[in-house]
């Protein structure tokens, strides 16, 4: 993506939104306003919006220089089979600007009550996930003997891409974090925190070491959840509702506890499973607002990101919008964020 301590610009920055936020027009319309901006990658995630590739596709026709990525896809609702072949799509249909594929197990919420799924044994179906589809994207005749799935002598009637497609696991737990590190070419987290960055790079230095790689070439994500306006009560009530939202994840806790703010993540949760999801949204408290999202001064959210990319960390612009302001807001972010690189690209050069 870039080295760690050169200038920053907005083509060091991805950026994303829940796809069912918007519509397919406004969709394009913001794609095409990051690819103006000078982003490098647009990510498409999924839940209950919009399919991602059904998405990427159409976008593959409507930009012309933005790379095109996920995160994240379930490698639970998707055989290893089809993503390969949906990624081999998009790469065809964007001219080689797919990748990275970014998948994982998808929320809780999402594959219970969406799929009526378990999540089981999620470390070993990444592992596997991984290696099928990266021996199906990058070899001419393919077997695997798996737990779940055992592609037989089989391979992709277009053959192999070129240049190998990045494949990224979302990872927040220590245990995902180091499959990551061992299987994958990047782990893709959220709230990355001093705290939490420092305990992923000690796992990921372990686990590729362990794996006979370098830890150097496991690239390290993030999204960044960004409030539209820090000045405004409604905008800032939307970020707090995003943050809420994540406390009511177990999986979130243990970064939480990393920062010392356990306590108050698991107050947020606590109401938000009782579903008084207003009341949720005002508990979360000033410090877990600042620690989790871009919410202060344009040289406090310029800083950060400087911090981020200095230590080498992709970021992926999250807006937070307001639901009576959603194109607006979402345009609005990102407009934002590539601005607060300028300042950093500036400070560096006087130093």
């Amino acid at each position: 993506m870039r080295a760690p301590g050169s200038a920053t610009a907005a083509s060091d920055l991805g950026f994303m939104c829940h796809t069912g936020d918007l519509d397919w027009d406004e969709l394009i319309d913001f794609v095409r306003a990051g690819e103006r901006l000078g982003y490098s990658t647009f990510c498409a995630t999924e839940e209950s919006g919009k399919d991602a590739f059904a998405l990427l596709a159409v976008l593959a026709r409507e930009t012309s220089r933005i790379n095109l990525a996920t995160t994240i896809v379930s490698f639970y609702t998707r055989t290893p089979t089809l993503l390969a072949m949906s990624a081999r799509s998009v790469h065809d249909l964007s001219g080689g600007r797919f990748g990275p594929l970014g998948m994982g197990t998808g929320g809780i919420g999402f594959m219970h009550r969406g799929h009526g799924l378990e999540i089981e044994r999620p470390l070993a179906r990444a592992k596997e996930s991984v290696e099928i589809v990266r021996g199906l994207l990058t070899e001419r005749k393919f077997t695997y003997d798996g737990e779940w799935f055992k592609p037989r002598d089989f391979h992709l009637r277009e053959g192999p891409v070129e240049k190998p497609i990045p494949i990224w696991l979302a990872g927040l737990g220590p245990k995902m974090v180091g499959t990551a590190a061992r299987v994958a070419d990047g782990v893709i987290t959220n709230w990355l925190t001093g705290e939490s960055l420092a305990d992923y790079r000690g796992i990921i230095e372990r686990s590729a070491r362990e794996a006979g790689r370098d830890p150097a070439e496991v690239q390290v994500a993030t999204l960044l959840m960004v409030c539209a306006d820090p000045a405004d009560e409604a905008a800032l009530f939307a970020a707090r509702r995003g943050i809420a939202f994540y406390c009511a994840s177990e999986h979130y806790l243990h970064i939480a506890d990393l920062c010392g703010l356990g306590p108050d993540a698991r107050a947020v949760k606590a109401v938000w499973e009782d579903k008084d999801f207003e009341r949720a949204t005002n508990l979360v408290s000033d410090r877990l607002l600042e620690k989790f999202c871009l919410a202060g001064s344009p040289a406090h959210n310029a800083a950060h990101l400087r911090w981020l990319l200095e230590e080498g960390v992709y970021p992926v612009i999250y807006p937070l919008p307001r639901h009576d302001r959603m194109f607006e807001d979402h345009l609005g972010v990102i407009e934002l964020a590539a601005g607060w690189v300028e300042p950093a690209v500036k400070l560096a050069a006087a130093e």
